[in-house]
């Protein structure tokens, strides 16, 4: 039977944590082993296996294009192009951080186009539009920090555990 690789990163850490650092009477070595660690946990929730993450991402900007899109289409206007492909269910992480930046790019696409004033835009439209792409973008920052690891700098400066 095969382990996770989010199991094998576990053991790696709690290894290094219980028989190479109680080891290590240099401060400097100490912290570079704390770097490793932190290596570790950053790839144990970013690594490739692990794309929940990236497709919560694309799902919550398709969502932010639904809802600017309605409200556009509430006042009988039309944006920009927006990614309007189903959302596939990709096994490799590449295939959804190309979505990801495609979204992005789309995003900023509806952002200019929104600052270059459109004639007969009304502005409180152009503020639900904006609110709605931005709400895409607080979801991505909020997403990211879920799926990163806690920083170990005070750890990697000291040398010594938090």
């Amino acid at each position: 039977m095969n382990n996770s690789h989010a199991r094998l990163i576990d053991g790696m850490t709690a290894t290094l944590r219980s028989e190479v650092l109680p080891r290590l009477s240099d401060d400097f070595a100490r912290g570079q082993v704390f770097g490793v660690i932190n290596l570790l946990n950053t790839l144990r929730v970013r690594g490739d296996w692990a794309i929940g993450y990236l497709h919560d991402e694309v799902a919550a900007q398709r969502n932010s294009f639904e809802r600017a899109a309605e409200i556009l289409g509430e006042a009988g206007v039309e944006g920009p192009a927006r990614p309007t492909t189903p959302l596939p269910e990709p096994t490799v992480a590449a295939d959804l951080e190309r979505l990801r930046d495609e979204g992005n790019a789309a995003i900023i696409a509806w952002l200019h186009w929104l600052w270059s004033d459109p004639a007969g835009l009304d502005p409180a439209l152009a503020a639900g539009v904006e609110a709605a792409l931005r709400e895409s973008m607080r979801a991505e920052v909020k997403i990211e920090l879920a799926h990163s690891s806690r920083p170990m700098f005070a750890e990697m400066s000291q040398g010594t555990e938090g």
